[in-house]
């Protein structure tokens, strides 16, 4: 698209040579950890060390200046104070090098002085053709080329949900809470404060990688509008994009400004945009990650119609006061579902949507519950609460024995009739059959409000395809 220059962000994101200036022998100082954490992960390109007073660093020869690298260089990761950045962009010129990230803090983000001095970094990089992420960012994470430039203590899995952060901290706290829940990216970005490469430069890469299903994007504002606009078009077209926008109260607004120079603007306005492009904005931290892992594993639903299988009356209600709130519907069971779950359900059972199965223990009645809604045309998603709550806790014997076989066969059903399955365990994860639902592509969720989030979020993006394939 026009404006935007994604070519060139191979090198940021694929880039064939590394070049760390600023490398330390000091092992708690960010170019040290940078440089530890790209031998680390295996990445497989060449890496060279810069810093004039070490001959070597982790096994690495140590080269003095970049400009006495014998080799090309694609990317220059850049961790030295403020002031020395215009001086080393200046040699990464001179050497040619293709893109750039700069760690340093120090720029726009701390007034006048640090601005002038982002400008001017600005300047020569765009006088020699170089693109640069940050400053003032945590570096970058790239599965598929095995890269992991960021000063963290955590290395990610690899995965197929893509992480950009307008926060360096945010990212951090992503990345070490999403190894915690085994959760995997396919990239993770901390962009800083967007001197150059801008949210909508790394969008519209994204949209176009193979190995990212969906984006999370943590944001406090953003520089152009109508590019950033221009990006939600391209990428929502292709891939759902979950945000979370902060800066939206007075307060809030202020300490963005104050930590990534960035410029927040009406939150009605963001509300607007996000509608129109189809994003899913969510406010809290784990709704980011929970409509993620549901976009990176599931089929999209066609409607809003939820069909409902409790193991309790009173979740019963809990979620049809959960979906309904959102806007979402419970049709009526139709006949032939009452009269098959006659077969296997108590004689007492409540005969409509959300099916109750009063506590059954069997696991048995509960898949076929679950296959009766998911073939049949009535409903769009299916969602499952508390099965399997007597079978093993961590390392006690199994209560009733196939509980976990019978978990993979509800899981396989997903597949085999193109629905979404959303499963409410508010027990806790410690049942082995929430991990048999999770490795076969189905999440598992602690409250039923939750769930019902990601339910919504789920139909509404697919509504916006509908509506764009309708407009085409």
């Amino acid at each position: 698209m026009s404006g935007f220059d994604v070519g060139n962000l191979k090198y940021v994101f694929e880039p064939k040579s590394i070049a760390v200036i600023g490398a330390s022998r000091n092992p708690k100082a960010w170019g040290h950890v940078i440089l530890k954490n790209i031998i680390s992960y295996g990445y497989e390109g060449k890496v060279y060390p810069v810093n004039p007073k070490a001959d070597s660093l982790l096994g690495l020869k140590c080269y003095p200046d970049i400009r006495s690298v014998p080799d090309d260089v694609d990317l220059a990761v850049i961790s030295v104070p403020a002031k020395l950045v215009p001086n080393v962009m200046e040699a990464c010129v001179e050497k040619g090098v293709r893109a750039a990230i700069i760690i340093t803090a120090g720029f726009s983000e701390v007034g006048p002085e640090g601005e002038k001095l982002e400008k001017e970094v600005v300047k020569i990089a765009r006088k020699g053709g170089i693109r640069f992420v940050g400053p003032n960012c945590m570096g970058i994470f790239v599965a598929k080329t095995r890269l992991n430039a960021a000063f963290t203590a955590i290395s990610p899995k690899a995965g197929n949900i893509a992480f950009i952060s307008q926060s360096g901290a945010f990212a951090g706290t992503m990345m070490y809470w999403a190894a915690m829940k085994g959760i995997g990216f396919s990239a993770a970005i901390s962009v800083g404060n967007q001197a150059d490469l801008e949210l909508s430069d790394y969008l519209m890469y994204l949209a176009d990688d193979e190995t990212t299903k969906v984006t999370i994007m943590y944001i406090e504002g953003v520089k152009d509008g109508r590019k950033f606009m221009r990006a939600l078009e391209y990428y929502t077209s292709k891939k759902p994009l979950v945000v979370m926008k902060l800066g939206y109260t007075s307060s809030g607004a202020r300490a963005a400004r104050s930590h990534t120079a960035a410029m927040t603007g009406r939150d009605e306005i963001y509300d607007v945009v996000f509608k129109k492009y189809g994003v899913i904005r969510v406010y809290e931290f784990d709704d980011m990650f929970n409509i993620a892992l549901a976009f990176a594993n599931l089929p999209l639903p066609k409607g809003e119609r939820v069909g409902v299988i409790s193991s309790g009356g009173g979740w019963s209600v809990e979620s049809s006061d959960a979906l309904e709130s959102l806007g979402l519907k419970l049709p009526p069971l139709p006949d032939h579902i009452i009269k098959e779950l006659d077969k296997v359900l108590p004689p007492f059972w409540n005969r409509r949507n959300p099916v109750d199965v009063v506590a059954t223990v069997e696991p048995e009645p509960y898949k076929t519950a679950v296959e009766l809604l998911m073939k049949d045309p009535s409903f769009d998603t299916v969602m499952l609460i508390g099965y399997g709550n007597f079978g093993r806790i961590s390392n006690l014997p199994f209560i009733i024995p196939r509980e976990d076989a019978v978990a993979k066969e509800i899981a396989d059903l997903v597949k085999k009739y193109g629905k979404p399955l959303v499963v409410v365990n508010v027990f806790g994860r410690d049942f082995s059959n929430v991990k048999v639902f999770e490795e076969n592509g189905v999440p598992v969720y602690l409250s039923i409000q939750k769930a019902a989030k990601v339910i919504k979020a789920l139909a509404t993006y697919s509504q916006y395809l509908r509506n764009l394939k309708e407009k085409k």
